[in-house]
């Protein structure tokens, strides 16, 4: 973050400043239902906690960059999913046992020390390079923070980054090393490159049943039917239960009146601010509102700024008061359109208000949300009820009950999957229909055996199901004239990869040896017409792709004036290459050398960084909570958070 601050970013009103800011800081409102989690730590650094509220802002952090890079389809669940969720922790557990230590060892950012930054930062400053608070109160509020939260960020990172520096400042990258790894990088090859495909590939000679058989025969394994399976299933969700909860209108109107500061949408004020060093100009800038003069005119008179750069969105007096404080939201809300407060002192200066905008917000009435309470006092008693079915699936799987007798005493269907192969086809060749809309159906199905012990699976969104093997119909052998024509397809393919292979093996062999070593692929004398060659000339990045992975890799691995074979990219055929020569740059641009220095300190200090934070894991210590990580982050994808 610091990084990014003092490269500087132009106004704080470019696009790009509040999106990368929203990475290093948002604060997403994550709800209620970590409060049951709040007083429990997911993980002790040092002498400090971190609790489930602060895995939720570190989640919501990498959420918000996995959203931009991947879009806004992707939901909390598959993030956690996929392993968001466990970056989160690492990356909050890391960060806070650099805090950790930088504490322990005295390091501090001085009051002087933490305003000298801020007025440095390019983002916080006006047109003339001067540091314009509005700016910088914009910025906190855009995040979600008073100024006080906001600078206190700002305060840990700066200590941070001294104790960085103070680790790292003397990792230095030699110049021979640089020079020779940039000789290196520079390096060019020139080769030839012979395509031989195998569907070029003539001559292949006549087919007849004999070969065919002898071809199927050895190839048994290709032409296999797949094992088939018949199953039989229940599956119970809080979604089903759902459908058989009724809700009375009575306890409907209850929760619309508990949740009653969901659905009002709640007064909301712009505003113009005007923020000074001391209460003797606020006082003066005040008189002066009182004596007639404009706002804009008593803005720009004493302090500089513009009405535009001072004027700021509706907010609620709640989210107002988190940035300014209760005293100035009250003052605020008190007065009316056009009006302004008086001199409002606060730790980073003396504010005038000034109302110039107000929505005065709104309620759902009952009937509107009615049906959307009602969903969600069904889903809510449904998902107390799946477990209670679970419950009851447990004693019924300790006494031995058959998956029919269960499916019985809970009061679901068991349904039936005929003829089904583990890619989900039926005999006839056709995606079978009776499959449920579970993800690990079938690999499920196809580990269980007919005598398996039954086993309740949990899917997602709060399913359960239980799977029982009826049958088993084995992979067999297809006979021969059910697959003659792909037999025949087979065959007549190995013909041309082998005379392919063939070609190019004689060609290698030729051209290795000691009397061919100068000689040009292009020379050889019995090249098919059908074929060409072709120089190229490829440095170690192949920035431009002009040859494949696998052509690159082998001109870089072979020896200057060596043939070799490899198989075509495409899978068609072979890739004859020989290496001609390899070029040096006579002389080394300084500033690829510069930037390999670069590439050569950031490893050696990711290598230091690394053990560094192995040890301060053992010392401090860092202790994980798992079992509290598990559940906030069940939370944290639960269908509240969708």
């Amino acid at each position: 973050m610091l990084d990014f601050f003092r490269k500087g970013m132009g106004s704080m009103l470019a696009g790009g400043l509040l999106a990368i800011l929203i990475v290093s800081f948002a604060l997403w409102g994550i709800g209620d239902p970590l409060s049951t989690l709040g007083s429990s730590e997911i993980a002790k650094v040092g002498d400090e906690d971190l609790t489930p509220n602060d895995l939720a802002r570190a989640f919501e952090n990498e959420f918000s960059r996995l959203q931009q890079n991947a879009g806004e389809g992707i939901t909390r669940q598959l993030a956690v999913q996929i392993g968001l969720g466990a970056q989160a922790v690492a990356r909050l557990v890391e960060t806070k046992a650099y805090d950790v230590e930088t504490k322990n060892l005295g390091l501090r950012t001085s009051d002087e020390e933490l305003r000298d930054y801020i007025f440095s930062i390019p983002a916080f400053q006006d047109q003339t390079g001067t540091f314009n608070r509005s700016y910088f109160d914009q910025i906190a509020r855009t995040q979600g923070y008073s100024t006080r939260e906001f600078e206190n960020l700002l305060r840990l990172d700066l200590a941070r980054s001294k104790f960085f520096n103070a680790l790292l400042d003397d990792v230095v990258a030699p110049e021979i090393t640089a020079k020779t790894l940039t000789k290196y990088a520079s390096e060019q090859r020139t080769s030839e490159i012979l395509s031989i495909p195998a569907s070029t590939m003539t001559g292949i000679g006549e087919m007849n049943d004999e070969i065919l058989k002898t071809y199927y025969d050895e190839n048994a394994n290709k032409y296999m039917a797949p094992e088939y399976r018949d199953m039989s299933y229940f599956e119970i969700s809080a979604s089903d239960l759902a459908e058989t909860i009724d809700i009375s209108e009575e306890d409907a109107l209850a929760s619309y009146e508990s949740r009653i500061t969901e659905f009002t949408k709640p007064e909301k004020r712009g505003f113009v601010q005007m923020l000074m060093d001391d209460e003797a100009t606020a006082e003066a800038a005040y008189k002066d509102l009182q004596n007639g003069k404009s706002f804009d005119e008593v803005l720009a008179d004493k302090t500089g700024d513009t009405a535009e750069d001072s004027t700021f969105g509706e907010q609620t007096e709640k989210e107002f008061g988190d940035l300014y404080g209760e005293d100035a939201a009250k003052a605020l809300f008190s007065i009316g359109l056009d009006e302004y407060t008086s001199p409002i002192e606060t730790g980073f200066g003396v504010y005038i208000f000034k109302v110039n905008s107000i929505d005065a917000g709104s309620s759902e009435s009952f009937e509107n949300v009615k049906q959307d309470i009602i969903t969600d006092l069904k889903m809510n008693k449904a998902t107390d009820a799946l477990y209670d079915v679970r419950n009851k699936i447990d004693d019924e799987l300790a006494a031995g009950s058959a998956i029919d007798t269960i499916a019985d005493v809970i009061n679901v269907p068991l349904k039936k999957v005929s003829n089904v192969s583990m890619e989900g086809m039926t005999p006839d060749g056709k995606a079978s229909t009776e499959l449920p809309l579970i993800v690990d159906f079938l690999d499920n199905s196809f580990k269980l055996s007919m005598d398996s012990d039954l086993e309740l699976y949990e899917g997602i969104s709060n399913k359960f199901y239980m799977i029982k093997v009826d049958n088993i119909i084995p992979s067999k052998l297809r006979a021969f004239e059910d697959v003659k024509e792909k037999v025949g397809e087979d065959w007549a393919q190995n013909r041309r990869e082998t005379l392919a292979s063939d070609y190019a093996t004689k060609i290698v062999e030729e051209y290795n040896k000691p009397e061919n070593a100068g000689k040009a692929l292009s020379e050889y004398p019995d090249l098919l017409s059908q074929l060409s060659v072709n120089e190229v000339t490829v440095g170690r990045s192949n920035d431009d792709n002009s040859v494949s992975a696998e052509i690159h890799s082998s001109i870089f691995d072979q020896k200057i004036g060596t043939v070799k074979m490899i198989p075509a990219s495409n899978n068609d055929g072979y890739v004859v290459v020989r290496v001609k020569s390899r070029d040096f740059p006579e002389n080394i641009d300084q500033v690829a050398i510069d930037e390999t220095k670069k590439q050569i300190k950031s490893s050696y200090e990711n290598d230091m960084m690394g053990a560094f934070i192995s040890r301060l894991y053992d010392t401090l210590p860092v202790e994980m909570n798992n079992k509290n990580i598990q559940a906030t982050l069940q939370q944290i994808a639960g269908p509240e958070q969708q």
